[in-house]
């Protein structure tokens, strides 16, 4: 009950007065000068923006057309335009807009403006799951706090929403209560804003099955909320009211106090004339239903679940799954296993869904961070090839008017001055130089530390994954996921070895072997193999467009015999043997003493990731992959680096 967003309730209360209210929000608006109406619209609650947003959408357009010529006026208009692509869940396009912001010194923005600008960034990149880009944010407004500038209340909770997402929850409560103490000494929040977080507050304490808790902060934002009233449009009011109720209704029924649980609901049912067909309201009926099935009233059971049946909105996934839980405890209570098993895999279907709906959303904000980050880099590219340019033309000019008075000095007296000036252009040519040579340094440097941080986003992605995998219970994709973080480890490896070379454009392909066999070991520690890796690498520098898909051939090489070629054998060894043969001609040979490949063997039907890696990575060597039996299995790709 306590996951049903807190936007939904408010979207029912809204529903009734959603006529007038429009029309009372749109009329004010034009009401209002240029100015005014940028304020106007950004005090106006999330629900009521919602509710016209293509109208202010349109309406800021047209400002923004008529003013291009005033920046003053054009930096408030493309915020207001940002806010609402965030609001149209266009999250990419609003922190686009918000970094040109920002980027453009011709607005000159002020600590208030820029502190507007990073809270806005920092919700879009929370729900993108982009957690390091949070934390920057973050940094940027504590940096604008120190220096007097005021935080937007209502955006207390982002430190803590994210610990939520993260599912670290010992952090988000302690957190949480940071962001209410700071709020209590604001004497400027509204009516609403404590109570709402005293909800939160009991809500994650929820979370943690610390029930008493949850209900001692429910109650003390109810009884706020009631105190308040006067102080709180309706719509807010009724929304929370109903909210907090609902919740202690929802812990009195996980602490096994059914009476209070249907005590609760049953008051709240009286208590607010909604919709029936309203998600919350089925919602709320699952959970009487449950509290009955507590108290082994079965008769009351069956008629909530056939009212329950008979009403719509079960293409809400979460209230589907409560709805098939109740069931499936009611036919087991009941003795109908048959039904309640049913029930069960229907659960259990809706489950995997979930789980792979979460994946898909990790990849995809993996991927969002690459593109970002990859945007970004392109900027300071071109920023850099800007200052050169400019650097290159002070230069030019600035030599030329010194060789024109050089030589106007010298033709003049040419005899006495001749050897003086031979050593200040000998003097010059050495500074050149010096300059030169701290440049190639500063390069240097610059490329180490992109091999490092490429390695350290890595080891986040992994990191993701690892706190992914704690939440997953099926072994298959747990072996999946780890697969995964094998993969991702061995190129971060790679890129370490790099760093820590002198050489930034190739790889001591030697050194990056041994680190990665040690990685896979320690990596396969849990199979209980003892098994002895000899290493006969050729000391080669190789590019990274060849050590890369090379590294990654020797992982998946070296995970696949750990996990089938040594069935049932404790004891084993493998052999990797890199050769360099004539030019620019390679030669990797991979062995093992195990079971070997089984007969009639074919690589090119085997259903299996691994080697679909293995042979694609072969064709981007433009390698030769051969495999054959003899004491094991032996895999042998020759390839060249032209």
């Amino acid at each position: 009950m306590y996951k049903l967003a807190f936007s939904v309730l408010v979207s029912l209360f809204l529903f009734i007065n959603v006529a007038f209210a429009n029309d009372t929000i749109v009329n004010t608006f034009k009401k209002k000068n240029e100015i005014e109406k940028v304020s106007y619209f950004r005090n106006l609650h999330k629900e009521d923006k919602i509710q016209y947003l293509k109208f202010f959408e349109t309406s800021f357009l047209k400002l923004l057309n008529d003013n291009l010529k005033s920046k003053e006026k054009t930096k408030s208009f493309l915020f207001c335009l940002a806010l609402i692509e965030q609001l149209q869940e266009k999250d990419i396009l609003a922190i686009s807009d918000f970094k040109a912001l920002l980027e453009d010194e011709k607005f000159k923005l002020t600590n208030r403006e820029r502190m507007d600008i990073y809270v806005a960034m920092q919700e879009s990149y929370l729900k993108l799951n982009l957690y390091s880009k949070v934390f920057d944010c973050n940094n940027q407004i504590n940096n604008l706090i120190e220096q007097g500038v005021d935080y937007p209340l209502w955006s207390y909770n982002i430190q803590s929403r994210l610990y939520l997402q993260l599912q670290q929850y010992d952090k988000a409560i302690p957190q949480l209560k940071k962001e209410i103490s700071f709020l209590l000494l604001n004497k400027q929040r509204d009516s609403l804003i404590i109570p709402s977080a005293y909800n939160d507050l009991g809500y994650y304490y929820s979370l943690v099955n610390k029930n008493d808790s949850a209900i001692y902060f429910f109650n003390k934002s109810h009884q706020l909320t009631l105190k308040n009233k006067n102080y709180i449009d309706s719509v807010s009011y009724n929304s929370l009211l109903l909210n907090t109720q609902e919740n202690i209704a929802n812990s009195y029924l996980h602490k096994n106090e059914y009476d209070k649980a249907i005590n609760q609901i049953l008051s709240i049912n009286n208590q607010f004339d909604l919709n029936k067909e309203s998600p919350n309201y089925i919602s709320r009926q699952i959970m009487l239903a449950n509290a009955y099935l507590g108290k082994n009233d079965f008769e009351k059971v069956r008629n909530l679940i056939i009212e329950i049946n008979q009403l719509c909105c079960f293409n809400i996934v979460s209230i589907k799954i409560q709805f098939l839980n109740l069931k499936h405890s009611y036919y087991k209570k009941t003795g109908n296993d048959k039904l309640a098993y049913e029930n069960l895999l229907l659960i259990k279907n809706y489950n995997d869904s979930i789980s792979n709906i979460q994946q898909q959303k990790l990849l995809k904000s993996t991927e969002l961070n690459y593109v970002i980050e990859e945007n970004e880099r392109e900027v300071l590219e071109k920023n850099k090839i800007i200052k050169e340019k400019e650097d290159t033309i002070f230069t030019t000019t600035i030599v030329a008017l010194s060789i024109l008075l050089v030589i106007s000095f010298l033709f003049v007296r040419i005899n006495r001055k001749k050897r003086f000036e031979i050593e200040k252009m000998n003097n010059s040519i050495a500074q050149k130089n010096t300059q030169i040579e701290a440049s190639l340094k500063e390069k240097e440097i610059l490329l180490k530390e992109i091999h490092h941080r490429v390695k350290n986003n890595l080891q986040v992605i992994s990191g993701i994954l690892d706190i992914q995998n704690f939440s997953i219970k099926e072994p298959e994709i747990k072996a999946i996921l780890n697969e995964g973080q094998n993969r991702i480890q061995s190129i971060a490896l790679l890129h370490k070895t790099m760093y820590q070379n002198q050489n930034f454009n190739a790889v001591d392909f030697e050194q990056y072997v041994n680190e990665l066999i040690t990685h896979s070991k320690q990596s396969n520690y849990s199979l209980n193999k003892n098994i002895d890796i000899d290493v006969k690498v050729d000391s080669v520098q190789l590019e990274i467009d060849y050590a890369v898909p090379l590294g990654l051939i020797i992982n998946e090489l070296i995970n696949n015999a750990y996990k089938h070629a040594f069935n049932d054998i404790e004891n084993g060894s493998i052999t990797i043997k890199l050769e360099k043969l004539v030019k620019n001609n390679y030669s990797l040979l991979f062995k093992d003493n195990g079971i070997g490949f089984p007969e009639n063997f074919d690589e090119n039907k085997l259903n299996s990731v691994g080697f679909e890696l293995i042979n694609g990575l072969t064709k981007q060597l433009n390698g030769k992959l051969s495999i054959l039996n003899k004491n094991g299995a032996i895999i042998k790709i020759n390839f060249n680096t032209n």
